[in-house]
């Protein structure tokens, strides 16, 4: 089990930025008193920032990933199963498909992402609609099982049945949509490369 603090200095070169091909603005993770956000931004095409920061090594079942996160509006801290990256132009590490277990003020969405022919696809997976509560911090965990995810947020869990779990991915983590926060980021597994 390996533990990652976003407090300053304690983090730096533990995790890999990465960005969704979704967008070619390249927006890094800002560096709070004791955590790393993500803001309002007018200069990105979406009008908020948008990182991810990824495992250097891979996974495959068996892996656990915990964020403790927050979130502001329609904020959302996520964990992400990447199966593998690109470089573009600039040298900027880019991914495509992907599993998101998103947290964000009316429960958690699993979202399916694609990248086919150069343009960029995603298909909801599930939608769990319940209150949660902005400002404060929350736990998120996700387990990846054969063939399902297993989610917990603060204590209370959901299993997803998902047949295309790939193989082997990194784990890691996705601010987007508003103001989130993340405090730190545990992973638990063998790690395959």
């Amino acid at each position: 089990m390996k533990t990652i603090s976003f407090t300053p200095g304690d983090w730096e070169g533990e995790l890999i930025p990465a960005w969704t091909w979704r967008y070619d603005a390249a927006t890094p993770v800002r560096q709070g008193e004791n955590c790393i956000y993500i803001a309002e931004n007018p200069n990105h095409p979406e009008g908020f920032d948008n990182a991810s920061l990824l495992t250097p090594k891979r996974f495959g079942v068996g892996a656990k990933a915990t964020l403790r996160c927050a979130f502001e509006g329609i904020g959302c801290p996520e964990i992400i199963l990447v199966p593998k990256t690109e470089e573009n132009e600039r040298g900027e590490k880019k991914y495509g498909a992907c599993f998101e277990v998103v947290l964000w003020k009316n429960g958690i969405n699993v979202w399916r992402h694609y990248r086919e022919d150069g343009k960029c696809f995603w298909h909801k997976r599930l939608g769990l609609t319940y209150p949660v509560a902005e400002g404060e911090i929350h736990t998120l965990t996700v387990e990846v099982l054969e063939k399902e995810l297993s989610i917990t947020l603060n204590g209370q869990n959901t299993t997803l049945r998902t047949e295309d779990i790939p193989e082997t991915f990194h784990l890691g983590l996705t601010m987007c949509e508003g103001v989130a926060r993340v405090y730190d980021f545990t992973t638990k597994g063998e790690s395959l490369a």
